[in-house]
């Protein structure tokens, strides 16, 4: 094992730590050709684990064709958390980290990282917004904590790729709009995640495009739209479309074209 944490270890069978997590068995999330990813508990805590088998040498061949770097196990999650966590961004917390093998196209590892219990997701939160709108404070308090995170993030070169609603956990203890209290929102699911400083505006498009289809379907508002703009850009509306206007233009076209193409986020 590469990393493990010691109040998880001293949980663990002995013996072979990486095949006894390999071998751990739980409620199966996604089983994907490569992939598997399952909750399971462990001395009373709850945990995710995603087993990486290998991606193939096709796989490989495919992104070195298309000019990006594959994707071979669970390392650029394990990367992709602690940069967030160093940019103050709350997401994840690793417990265990290990890989096996040589071979790039059969190289085993994994990644298990705490359950964020007592969370929903802004997609599930969101998805009945367009019939009960919800209070101006609580969307407004939600609208520029995800343009502060998405500012931090790209500014911080660090590119998603699986940029929707759906990949934010926020604390159900926080759901009370009249509520003042500070919260954070958790980033999940950093398994594609590029690190690059600075990032290319095509991978920022990527994104900032990515959530705004995410949030065509909850009845959000030109006014909510714009809010986003000025706490992303940091300056006024004005200024914002001064100078980034192409910028934006460009992600809510590509944001429209998604929705056409795809639908719905799931």
């Amino acid at each position: 094992m590469h990393y493990l944490s010691e109040d998880f270890a001293k949980d663990l069978p002995q013996g072979d730590s990486f095949h006894n997590l390999q071998a751990i068995e739980g409620k199966v999330y996604r089983d994907v050709q490569g992939r598997k990813t399952l909750q399971f508990v462990l001395g009373g805590k709850s945990y995710f684990i995603k087993n990486h088998f290998g991606v193939g040498w096709k796989e490989i061949f495919k992104n070195l064709v298309q000019l990006r770097l594959p994707i071979l196990g669970a390392e650029n999650e394990w990367r992709a958390i602690s940069k967030l966590k160093s940019l103050g961004l709350a997401t994840m917390t690793s417990k265990a980290y290990g890989s096996r093998g040589w071979n790039p196209a059969r190289r085993q590892s994994l990644i298990v990282t705490e359950d964020l219990t007592d969370t929903i997701s802004l997609e599930d939160y969101c998805k009945d917004w367009r019939q009960n709108p919800p209070g101006f404070t609580l969307k407004k308090k939600l609208l520029n904590k995800l343009a502060s995170i998405s500012r931090t993030l790209h500014q911080g070169g660090v590119c998603h790729r699986d940029f929707y609603l759906c990949h934010f956990l926020m604390p159900k203890n926080c759901l009370d709009v009249a509520s003042e209290q500070a919260f954070e929102l958790f980033i999940i699911d950093l398994h594609r995640a590029l690190i690059k400083n600075p990032l290319g505006l095509r991978w920022i498009v990527k994104d900032v495009s990515g959530l705004l289809y995410s949030a065509m379907d909850i009845g959000l508002t030109q006014r909510d739209l714009f809010r986003f703009i000025k706490i992303y850009d940091d300056m006024s509306l004005r200024d914002a479309l001064a100078n980034n206007g192409a910028f934006w233009s460009a992600a809510q076209k590509r944001a429209v074209s998604m929705h056409k193409k795809l639908g719905r986020v799931s």
